[in-house]
């Protein structure tokens, strides 16, 4: 028995894990309390798609019920609805499809593992799995979030980009445009990566391929959409309310990067020779921050930092007090590798234009990234595959128990 289990621990959790999300399933588990509700109130637009879809398609920020979400994604829906009619049953379809999230994880993990983690097939897959236990994962497949098949599609694409570190061929690069492009018209934040991989392309094989043609190609794809939103002037993400003030995000989008990155904090190699230099750049921009800063929490959103603080002191002060710390600690990550990771901070801060900030913008895409294509400094003496497991492994269920009370339990 015990051969068994150390031959196949590494199936044994998949199948758990995957258990335990069919369970969630038919018990309607809904441990981030958002996606029930939003996928109910999603459903009153369905089926007015249904009643007149050409119209309802082509009037998307006119019709009754108006959401920021991309009628793309409400087309999704419709078409599942109209095969297997009962949407519980389209619901179950497709959160299978959204498993492969998973799958496109554990492939994009294999190619980088022998620059960057070095484990075993056995422990990537384990590690992939980690995604199963994020409460956001978990709550929005379950209630078939918009955001889950962006990231099913930005994985597919994501995986095709990184094929290209091993053997660079064009037909990757077309396929990564594609389903980034795909991604984006069901979650059109995503099209801001495309600008990542288009200064990776440039910077790395402008020799290897013609980046005028890159660029057309992304312009092609992206013309329904401009067409869309900008002719038609169907400005549908209006909806839910934008925010251009970064004296709120910046703070609050760093601070949940953070959060998710905490288990990865004893793995890496941190340079202190400019502490000082960057501690008091942190503390003057923590400063002009918390001057200008005024997020309602009442209005949704904010992160587990400022919940933290006001639940604890009923005000902002301990967010303020971890902001210098919050800010230093992106600092270093980015001096890892500043082009690199300063674009993909910034693409971070970008992906939220309204107003209010949830951790589910970012999780499990911040793993995905930070364990792909964000350049770390991994000490590779402390890198061991069960400890950096178990850490996550330990980190999101925390994360998954904190939120489970907060719905169920305690208001944070």
């Amino acid at each position: 028995m015990g051969n068994f289990i150390k031959d196949n621990y590494h199936k044994i959790i998949y199948l758990l894990l995957y258990l335990s999300l069919i369970v969630a399933y038919f018990f309607d588990e809904n441990v981030t309390n958002g996606p029930y509700k939003d996928l109910q109130y999603t459903l009153k637009q369905v089926k007015i798609f249904e009643t007149d879809f050409f119209f309802s398609f082509f009037n998307y920020d006119t019709i009754e019920y108006p959401n920021r979400l991309s009628p793309i994604y409400i087309s999704i829906l419709v078409f599942f609805k109209k095969i297997f009619h009962d949407f519980d049953l389209v619901r179950l379809v497709i959160l299978h499809f959204l498993l492969l999230n998973q799958t496109y994880f554990y492939k994009a993990l294999k190619i980088v593992n022998c620059n960057i983690f070095k484990f075993n097939k056995k422990n990537l897959l384990v590690l992939s799995c980690v995604i199963f236990i994020s409460p956001n994962f978990r709550a929005n497949i379950i209630w078939v979030e918009s955001s889950m098949i962006g990231l099913l599609f930005f994985n597919i694409g994501l995986y095709y980009f990184l094929k290209n570190y091993k053997y660079f061929s064009f037909k990757n690069v077309l396929l990564n445009i594609f389903f980034i492009a795909l991604a984006s018209y069901v979650r059109p934040s995503y099209c801001l990566f495309a600008l990542y991989f288009f200064y990776y392309y440039f910077t790395y094989h402008k020799k290897d391929i013609s980046i005028i043609i890159i660029f057309l190609i992304n312009i092609f794809l992206a013309l329904p959409a401009l067409y869309y939103v900008f002719v038609m002037k169907i400005f549908f993400i209006k909806f839910g309310g934008l925010s251009n003030n970064y004296f709120n995000k910046i703070p609050i989008i760093f601070s949940i990067i953070s959060f998710h990155l905490l288990p990865f904090i004893y793995f890496l190699n941190f340079n202190y020779t400019k502490i000082i230099k960057l501690l008091s750049i942190a503390m003057i921009a923590s400063g002009i921050v918390i001057f200008f800063f005024n997020y309602d929490l009442k209005l949704a959103g904010g992160g587990f930092f400022l919940h933290l603080s006001n639940l604890l002191f009923e005000n902002n002060l301990l967010f303020y007090f971890l902001l210098p710390i919050i800010i230093y600690f992106i600092f270093q990550l980015i001096s890892f590798s500043f082009k690199n990771n300063f674009l993909l901070i910034i693409i971070m801060i970008f992906i939220t234009p309204q107003y209010h900030i949830f951790h589910k913008y970012y999780d499990p895409l911040i793993y995905i990234i930070f364990c792909t294509i964000f350049f770390l400094n991994f000490n590779l003496k402390k890198l061991n595959a069960i400890k950096f497991n178990l850490a996550l492994y330990s980190f999101i269920l925390f994360h998954y128990m904190i939120s489970f009370i907060n719905t169920y339990y305690i208001k944070f």
